[in-house]
């Protein structure tokens, strides 16, 4: 089966799966470089290849975004951070006074130990 495939000159290079990840659009790809001067360009066919290389959301890409923003494990947190707020609320114990420069100060502490680590 392979060898007729070859025969026929059926041969689909693919890129490798994780190739598509880092490079989508295929940005950093070895072809050669358009050095001619700007009165030799056909800027409209120029234009006309990089639309046919944009891909078009279809309607299963947006059904695997979908799933996974709508996925338990990232509705639960949500669901139990909001109950928490309704019950400091709720008990008199929410001063957003004190939260919000303890939020920021959190930030603060994991912004510096993020550049250390790095």
């Amino acid at each position: 089966m392979v060898e007729m495939q070859v025969q026929a000159e059926n041969i689909n290079e693919k890129r490798d799966f994780l190739d598509e990840l880092e490079d989508p659009y295929a940005l950093y790809e070895d072809e050669p470089v358009n050095n001619a001067p700007y009165e030799e360009l056909d800027l409209k066919e120029i234009v006309k290849q990089e639309k046919k290389k944009i891909k078009i959301l279809n309607i299963s890409d947006i059904k695997k975004g979908g799933r996974a923003g709508f996925s338990l494990y990232r509705l639960i947190p949500y669901l139990f951070l909001i109950l928490g707020f309704i019950a400091l609320k709720n008990n008199n114990l929410l001063d957003i006074s004190t939260y919000l420069p303890s939020l920021l100060l959190g930030i603060v502490v994991g912004y510096i130990s993020s550049k250390k680590l790095s």
